[in-house]
């Protein structure tokens, strides 16, 4: 879809019902402002599907993000069927969903564990393109 005008330019963020962690706050958030800044990502939000789980080891929190038409719905805990997991340190993941780390270094560097099932191999790939710096920002 065309910038400016197609559906694509709407892609709500929101918390499942019963979601409180901070955890989820975050990633909510973070989402949020991603999509809100560029035409492209909302775009790029909205062609997403799957479900990835994110996972503070070092907190032993854990979230659901999952990636539907238009919709991107964040859940508290590991909520089955994940198409893909990211586990590692709290700090980890944060900077990966600042978009300050790449999901698949950082799990070649020992640092994330990233799993993904073969119907959905790209999915952290495709959630690191939504959020990942753009290089004027990443200075």
């Amino acid at each position: 879809m065309k910038e400016g005008g197609g559906r694509a330019d709407k892609v709500e963020v929101a918390l499942a019902e019963g979601a409180q962690s901070g955890l989820a706050s975050i990633v909510q958030q973070y989402l949020e402002q991603q999509i809100a800044e560029s035409a492209a990502r909302r775009a790029r939000a909205a062609r997403l599907r799957g479900r990835i789980g994110l996972s503070a080891t070092d907190y032993g929190v854990s979230v659901t993000v999952d990636f539907g038409p238009h919709r991107i719905s964040i859940m508290d805990g590991m909520q089955a069927p994940l198409d893909a997991s990211i586990a590692g340190p709290y700090a980890s993941l944060t900077k990966l969903l600042q978009g300050r780390s790449n999901p698949l270094v950082e799990h070649l560097r020992g640092r994330l564990k990233v799993t993904a099932t073969l119907r959905n191999l790209l999915l952290p790939l495709r959630v690191h393109g939504l959020v990942k710096l753009s290089p004027e920002r990443a200075r």
